[in-house]
């Protein structure tokens, strides 16, 4: 025993007492219940079924070790999505895993009712409520002693069932095997998804992570050594049942009693009684396990403020979550009174599916993120395919667990938002203090960092080319001033052009247009740009956009376009500039729109929530290394903003400011007025630069996109640029987002 403050748990489960409890959580109604529906529905294929849902069950063990070795804590699956998705969708997912345990040791401890009764002439439900009551003080007093019961059952029940096993095998007629897909491929993918309820308990072990000595050693040797032994223990069970009874007296046999039938065939009437001894084993080993996993999930969760304060506290004398535990035992036997046994399991199948789906996600969300306090000891192979898989899997098999399952664990979900909301508004603060949209933003930051590690300063031509528009042949000293930083940036040649659009009914070859026959000697003398060549061309069209992507080729790096239009923040008659915008531009595209003759000395690069692209960040680096400027990254995040998602958006500027040339400061600001932040730092510098929308949408056209509203409204120069606009097709779209590549 340990004394310790209100929050503190004593770290005395070793590798035996883990793998104990985490066997003790799967092996009761695998073997005892399920063997006869199994049967019955995939004939003898039902040893292949449990051995594929051990396998999807060991991909569930590897995220929840990973989760578990990167934050060893009290509550399990509980903590780890709380702390990738945020306290809402934590809330749901601890009342579930709550839940899904203590039905499984509702459904136990009924069990453990039958096979006592076997012996004495008592209630049934009265031995599942003293037993409950029993299990309840034992956990209460410690988790050592807790685990040593424990260590002592599943010895017992293991010893019993090798003794099935070992003369059983002996006694198998291939015969009873023949045909073994009787049910065919599809009677054994639903007896997968009905065997796969027994392996859930593996996954809820990981709640004992903060009274495990040495977790990063301890949690991934025995919760893989438990569902490894646990898989080849179904599989054998399964093969001598199917093996030594023809399938339709198992089809016809009592679901409770098939093992002990199926004993006394070559164990006797001592086997039988064996069999009995090995039920009373297994379910006291469930429901003991279910109380000692579940009544952490309420203890984790009032230590984040989303329960009672009072389940948080632990017993100065033992150690242990008083309140949590005691009112879990309470509730575990009253629905052992209250539910049907086959409700206890279906609807504690179905939480315990949701829950497992969503450690998987939160294993790809973490490793995308990668938080600085995320360090797992344990990585999960091949991620994100293996996690996602597993998520696939998961949730096929709900719709084989009924309607009635479905519908509860809806009505589920609702309560447990329902239960934040209320807590939130009367409780005390929530942790975490993020969401999963900082978790998913965080995601952002990091493949943008690693997009532009691969990327920034890269060149896929030998001799690009640049083309400048300008209007009418007039330049400004900002545009003068990019163009040339572009071409040292890009090595390349520039072709300077400017269009007339000519009226339908006037020829082209007729057109007399206004611009002046000297400003190509102009733009000549202005701009220097030493061993490049500059060429000139002047050209009538019909449509100015579609004559300027028309001068696009191979060798074309960047498009930049001289803003000579008035800016409008709202429209639905689009522009020649916002045509550009809005076109698949296969090249980079650049949009000035100069307000001021002095030289640039201070450049503003500016965004919303999400990351800079690399177009924004590189070009406005090449101008600054070009005139020596001074320049400033700024990012806007909301005034309610997390700790979590400042401290992600600070390290997000950080690295960004060390992929850049030149150097540069950073402005981290928060606002819920992104446009008029923006427009204020802008008006300080001489050059704002920013990222035009990816692909805008008509409501946001018609009532002002960001861009347009700051261009409009800013006092000083705006450089608009955008990254080429090339079309993805819809299957490597699909591929990236289940890849994150």
């Amino acid at each position: 025993m340990v004394s310790g403050n209100e929050s503190d748990l004593s770290r005395d489960l070793g590798f035996l007492a883990v793998f104990t409890t985490a066997t003790g959580t799967m092996i009761g109604a695998g073997i005892f219940v399920l063997p006869q529906p199994a049967a019955e529905s995939a004939g003898p294929s039902a040893v292949l079924a449990f051995a594929i849902a051990g396998i999807i069950a060991f991909v569930a063990t590897m995220c929840a070790v990973e989760l578990a070795t990167a934050m060893p804590r009290a509550g399990g699956s509980y903590y780890f999505v709380s702390r990738a998705m945020g306290p809402l969708v934590g809330t749901v997912v601890g009342l579930g895993a709550w839940l899904s345990l203590i039905l499984k040791g509702s459904f136990a401890l009924v069990g453990l009712g039958w096979y006592v009764t076997e012996f004495l002439a008592l209630p049934e439900l009265a031995v599942a409520a003293v037993a409950g009551v029993l299990l309840t003080l034992l956990n209460w007093v410690g988790a050592e002693e807790s685990g040593q019961l424990q260590n002592l059952v599943v010895v017992g029940l293991v010893a019993v069932i090798a003794l099935f096993v070992g003369s059983g095998t002996f006694e198998i007629a291939t015969d009873n095997l023949d045909p073994f897909l009787a049910e065919g491929p599809r009677g054994l993918v639903e007896t997968t998804g009905l065997v796969f309820i027994s392996y859930l308990g593996i996954v809820k072990a990981t709640a004992l992570a903060e009274e495990v000595e040495d977790p990063g050693r301890t949690l991934p040797r025995a919760l893989f050594a438990a569902v490894i032994f646990v898989t080849l223990l179904y599989v054998a069970v399964m093969l001598v049942i199917v093996g030594v009874m023809p399938i339709d007296e198992v089809v016809a046999s009592e679901g409770d009693a098939l093992v002990a039938e199926a004993g006394k065939l070559f164990l006797g009437t001592v086997g039988g009684v064996l069999i009995v001894v090995a039920g009373v084993f297994a379910t006291l080993s469930t429901a003991n396990a279910a109380v000692l996993s579940s009544s952490r999930f309420p203890f984790a969760m009032a230590r984040d403020g989303l329960a009672m304060p009072s389940l948080r506290r632990s017993s100065p004398r033992f150690g242990t979550p008083t309140h949590s535990i005691w009112i879990t035992g309470g509730v575990m036997v009253a629905l052992a009174l209250l539910l049907p046994v086959e409700d206890l399991a279906k609807l504690g199948g179905t939480f315990g599916i949701l829950v497992f789906a969503l450690l998987n996600v939160t294993v790809v969300l973490l490793r995308s993120a990668q938080p600085e306090w995320y360090d797992p000891d344990y990585r999960i192979p091949f991620s994100p395919v293996l996690p996602l898989a597993g998520t696939t899997a998961a949730l096929l098999l709900i719709p084989l667990l009924g309607l009635l399952s479905q519908v509860a664990a809806v009505a589920f979900v609702l309560l447990g938002i329902g239960w934040y909301y209320y807590q939130k508004r009367i409780g005390e603060s929530v942790e975490p203090d993020h969401d999963v949209t900082d978790q998913v933003l965080g995601v952002q930051y990091k493949k943008s960092i690693d997009e532009k590690e691969d990327r920034m300063g890269e060149l896929g031509l030998e001799r690009p080319h640049i083309i400048v528009e300008t209007v009418e042949g007039e330049t400004s000293p900002h545009l003068e001033t990019v163009m040339e930083a572009f071409g040292e940036q890009y090595d390349a040649d520039i072709e300077v052009v400017t269009i007339s659009e000519v009226p339908s009914h006037v020829p082209l070859a007729e057109f007399d247009h206004d611009v002046d026959d000297d400003w190509q000697e102009t733009i000549r003398e202005d701009v220097d740009i030493s061993d490049h060549q500059v060429t000139f061309d002047h050209v009538r069209a019909r449509d100015r956009t579609d004559a300027l992507l028309e001068l696009v080729n191979e060798q074309t790096e960047l498009m930049l376009v001289d803003w000579l239009d008035p800016v409008r923040k709202r429209h639905l008659r689009e522009s020649h500039v916002d045509e550009i915008l809005r076109a698949e531009v296969p090249v980079r595209l650049a949009v000035l729109k100069h307000r001021d003759r002095r030289p640039i000395e201070e450049i503003v690069v500016a965004t919303e929530i999400g990351p800079y692209d690399r177009a924004e960040v590189e070009l406005a680096d090449a101008i600054a290394a070009a005139t020596g400027a001074t320049l400033t990254l700024v990012k806007a995040i909301p005034e309610d903003a997390s700790e979590e998602a400042q401290r992600s958006a600070e390290i997000y500027l950080d690295d960004l400011t060390g992929l850049l040339t030149s150097p540069a400061e950073t402005k981290l600001v928060r606002t819920n007025d992104v446009t008029g932040t923006l427009v204020e730092r802008g008006n300080r510098a001489d050059l704002l630069v920013m990222g035009a929308p990816s692909k805008g949408d008509r409501f946001h056209e018609f009532f002002g996109q960001t861009t347009d509203i700051v261009a409009a409204e800013s006092e000083t120069s705006v450089l608009v640029v955008k990254e080429p606009g090339v079309l993805v097709p819809w299957h490597r779209r699909l591929w990236r987002r289940l890849t994150g590549r």
